[in-house]
């Protein structure tokens, strides 16, 4: 028990002083497209959305963004006296959070992510020429921790997975589901700082 505890205390440390070292470097700012998939009511539910931020030493991003939440899920919703229209579960959301690179090596990078996500859900609904009436909106506030990687298959291109898990701390009670959901990503991934560095490479690099 006693060389548990001080592993960790080690670990913990070891980690501490690095943050204390990485934050200390010049931070160069990011873009990125961003997105998973999920489940809501044992149906598809995909994320889609941005994060933009700064990057210190490679290692350690802090981000904001904005996701929307695109689910299979229908139902029957009542938003007038005796009216009832086909609505899609739907939600939008802002993020914040920090990113973690845990390991690094050639074309392999694995990552832990943490973000908060605070915003709002509702059923989508179709009604006359406009298709994009909410109805039942209300706040949530989310947590997504996750362990996600990479793999680059040429500068520009890599293959991205991950897992993770979407908790509702604040659900919209008005809505049949509360969204919680395990979370998993795989997709071709886009390395859109590399491509700007292609495209406008810095001095240091002629």
């Amino acid at each position: 028990m006693f060389v548990l505890l001080s592993c960790s205390t080690n670990v913990h440390a070891q980690l501490r002083d690095s943050l204390a070292y990485l934050l200390k470097q010049r931070p160069k700012p990011f873009f990125q497209l961003d997105g998973y998939n999920s489940f809501v009511r044992s149906r598809g539910a995909n994320a889609i959305g941005f994060k933009t931020g700064l990057d210190f030493g490679k290692r350690v991003k802090f981000s904001m963004g904005y996701m929307k939440l695109f689910t299979d899920v229908v139902d029957s919703v009542q938003i007038r006296p005796n009216k009832y229209y086909r609505g899609e579960v739907r939600s939008n959301y802002f993020t914040t959070g920090i990113e973690y690179v845990l390991y690094r090596n050639g074309p392999w990078q694995v990552n832990v992510p943490m973000h908060f996500g605070f915003g709002t859900s509702y059923y989508e609904y179709p009604d006359g020429k406009k298709a994009n009436n909410k109805a039942l909106q209300g706040n949530i506030i989310l947590f997504e921790p996750a362990i996600t990687g990479h793999y680059k298959l040429i500068r520009w291109v890599g293959i991205g997975f991950g897992v993770g898990y979407r908790v509702m701390l604040k659900n919209n009670k008005q809505l049949k589901d509360n969204l919680s959901s395990p979370i998993y990503i795989l997709r071709l991934k886009i390395f859109v700082d590399e491509i700007y560095r292609t495209v406008f490479p810095s001095k240091k690099s002629k």
